[in-house]
Order: structure tokens, then sequence, then C-alpha cells
């Protein structure tokens, strides 16, 4: 007889995420049954905690089930299904990376931009604190407004690119608030 190792906290939590924490022998969910962790080759028979192994059940149908097996078609339909779902999900955390790559990468390139359009009127470039600070301002205003506050600002005070550099932030939020029809901007 195969001997019993705990299943950690983490892949019972990883289980019933997976199976949306329903009980996948009648349906039943969380909160309204009290739902358990199951093997569907039992560990009596050699089954291990291995996630293609490991389905959620609720307390009722896993002492029901007890050290049964399932039908060898049922068994194999779950784990092709649970196999399906772990793919799909791999797939879609690759499609999420990338994406989220592709969106640094424009940003990247808008910052680019502004430190070309800086070094255009200044004669000197952002550093990584200075590249940091357009991250925010481009995500809070947008692309174009910092551009066009970069430019306001450095036309404006070319001969102090420090004071240029810091006036990008409020020039943004005041024609923000010119747009909005703030009295006080």
């Amino acid at each position: 007889m195969a001997r019993r190792k705990a299943i950690t906290k983490s892949v019972r939590f990883e289980v019933f995420k997976r199976d949306s924490f329903k009980c996948q022998y009648c349906g039943r969910g969380a909160p309204d049954v009290i739902l358990e962790v199951d093997h569907i080759l039992p560990v009596s028979k050699g089954g291990d905690n291995d996630l293609l192994n490991l389905v959620t059940s609720c307390k009722d149908c896993n002492r029901g089930k007890s050290n049964k097996l399932l039908s060898d078609k049922s068994a194999v339909e779950k784990q092709k299904r649970q196999l399906d779902d772990l793919n799909a999900m791999r797939e879609q955390a690759e499609m999420l990376i990338k994406w989220k790559q592709e969106l640094m990468s424009v940003m990247d390139n808008q910052i680019d931009a502004i430190d070309d359009l800086i070094i255009s009127i200044s004669g000197s470039g952002m550093n990584d604190h200075g590249r940091n600070n357009m991250r925010l301002y481009i995500k809070r205003f947008g692309f174009g407004e910092v551009y066009d506050a970069a430019e306001i600002a450095y036309t404006k005070y070319h001969w102090d690119w420090e004071l240029a550099f810091k006036k990008i932030g409020g020039i943004c939020y005041n024609r923000k608030k010119q747009r909005e029809g703030d009295p006080d901007a």
C-alpha cells in the first residue's frame, strides 16, 4: 500500500481554483458544501499528489467514493480536461506576458521620443530616474500630453533643464484642468 503524503495548502488551493471551487462529481460548490481534494487514482492504488491526479470533491462525494477507482474512461476524460485547462492557462499566461512586453516596448519608444525631444532642445537627456518619472506621467496623462508639456517646458525654461523637467508634470496637470473647465487652472 502506498504511503499517503499530505497535500500542501498551496496545492489544495490550486486544485480548488482550477476546478472553480466546485465538486467535480456532483457540481456543488463552496460555500454550500465542504470541499476536499480527492485523488483520481487513490493513494492505496498507487496514486500520488500530482495536480493531474487531484480533483475537487465535496466531502459527501469524497467519502462515498472512498478508495474506489473511477471508471477508466472517466479518469482519462478528467485528466484530459485538466491537461486542456492547464494548457489553456499556460497559453493565456504567455499571451499576457507578451502583451505586457509589447506595452513596455511601446512605453519605452514613447519615452525615447520625449528624450529625443529634450535632447534636441537642451542638449541633455534623461537619466533612469527621469525616465521613470516620464513613465508615470505617460500613464497618468497620456503620451501626447506629456510630449507637448515637455516641449513647452524645455522651450520656456531652456536655460535651466532641471527646472524644465520639474515643470512637465505641473504643465500636464494644469492643461488637464483647463480642458475640464476648472476655473483655478
